[in-house]
């Protein structure tokens, strides 16, 4: 970053104004008013497109030039400035974006403030603003800092995606490989993948991931250790792994978590009658599916705290599940007809679906998440003459989460 140290006075401020003008990295704006809080979310994409740089919000610049006194602007009553930048943020530009620095620095003159805004050069770019039509550059022009990339600046800006999309399927497809039990191939199971959607530094090294899944066997958090044998941790590449056998279907069940941010959930589906119900069938058993999203999402959430705040790609796969039944609600007898198992099968080998999703929103609406993507599988295995049950299916998901 263009600071050498975090800014924290307003001498700080000054010694930066006497260095740079604006320019390809560096912008000004003389206060937070309704026009500039419209234009956030250009300067941080613009910067993020190019080659990073820093907003500074209470120093007035003419040509380019930034110009004394540097008092700062007038700090608004009961608003948190940092927040309403990363909420402009979160909600203007996609994919999504926050800066890396957003610094409060108090002026010689009370009452006012500088607001420090740094950003990175992103290898998630091209980031769009505007309901993601249309994506800005810096121009290093003082009169016009930013402006609208051309194609072939999108195409470049694309290139620089590849390398971290490349890891991603790199590190799911080693997991998948670690995970497969070529000798149960036909075995119904569920495959659950969580990753940074453009892992490009790792977040962790090897043996903090070694020692958090060893402290997470004794979370205390129900249902926890059902995810994390306590006897079965093994070192894998980048991470740490548990490999065990399920004993009721004897195949492998397999975790997976890495210090790029990947956890990678693989386990057999058990199958029993469904509980309270005088039907003896067998059937895949939809608390395995509940039960192992749930944990999986909970320990990758724990994994992220303090680690990483970006947008993740969370996919889930049920396989080999073509002509079986898993029914996933209660039965009722003014709902379910005289033939309860056809109304839940499968006429698929395999369903997917996939989410990207901000980790700060996974946190605050777990429920809500788990829901959306159990109805989205839970659609295939309902044949029933009515529409999906997707409230039931919700009473049935806070309950077992109670």
């Amino acid at each position: 970053m263009l600071f050498v140290e975090r800014p924290i006075t307003a001498n700080h401020i000054r010694a930066f104004c006497e260095k740079f003008r604006e320019g390809l990295r560096v912008e000004y704006k003389a206060n937070l008013d309704a026009s500039v809080r419209e234009k956030i979310v250009k300067v941080v994409s613009s910067f993020a497109n190019s080659q990073g740089g820093v907003l500074v919000i209470g120093v007035t610049a003419v040509n380019g030039e930034p110009r004394a006194p540097f008092d700062g602007f007038v700090e608004t009553e009961r608003e948190e400035l940092a927040l309403t930048i990363e909420n402009l943020c979160l909600s203007g530009i996609y994919p999504l974006l926050l800066p890396d620095n957003i610094t409060l620095v108090r002026s010689d003159i009370p009452g006012r403030v500088f607001l420090v805004i740094e950003v990175g050069e992103s290898s998630r770019a091209p980031h769009a603003v505007e309901n993601s039509q249309k994506v800005y550059v810096r121009t290093g022009d003082s009169s016009n800092p930013y402006d609208l990339a051309t194609i072939d600046s999108i195409l470049d800006l694309m290139k620089r995606r590849r390398d971290p999309l490349a890891l991603r399927n790199k590190l799911i497809s080693e997991a998948t490989e670690r995970a497969n039990d070529p000798a149960n191939q036909v075995v119904p199971r569920m495959e659950i993948s969580i990753c940074p959607t453009y892992p490009q530094a790792a977040l962790c090294t090897s043996v903090d991931v070694w020692n958090f899944l060893q402290q997470a066997q004794f979370l205390p958090r129900p249902n926890m250790r059902v995810l994390l044998p306590a006897n079965s941790l093994i070192r894998v590449p980048d991470g740490a792994a548990n490999l065990t056998q399920h004993l009721a279907v004897r195949t492998r069940q397999y975790l997976e978590l890495n210090r790029y941010g990947l956890l990678f959930a693989s386990r057999p589906f058990g199958k029993r009658p469904w509980i309270d119900s005088n039907d003896p069938f067998r059937q895949l058993m939809f608390g395995d599916l509940l039960h192992t999203l749930m944990l999986s999402t909970t320990c990758a959430l724990l994994f992220y705290q303090n680690r990483f705040q970006g947008e993740a790609l969370i996919s889930v796969s049920l396989r080999s599940v073509q002509n079986e039944v898993m029914r996933f609600i209660d039965p009722d007898p003014h709902f379910i007809d005289d033939t309860p198992r056809d109304e839940f099968r499968c006429h698929a080998d395999k369903v997917f679906v996939t989410r990207r999703i901000n980790i700060e929103q996974l946190h605050a609406g777990q429920i809500e998440f788990l829901v959306g993507v159990l109805a989205e599988l839970t659609w295939a295995f309902w044949q029933g003459p009515y529409e999906h049950p997707t409230h039931a299916l919700r009473t049935f998901v806070e309950r077992a989460l109670a």
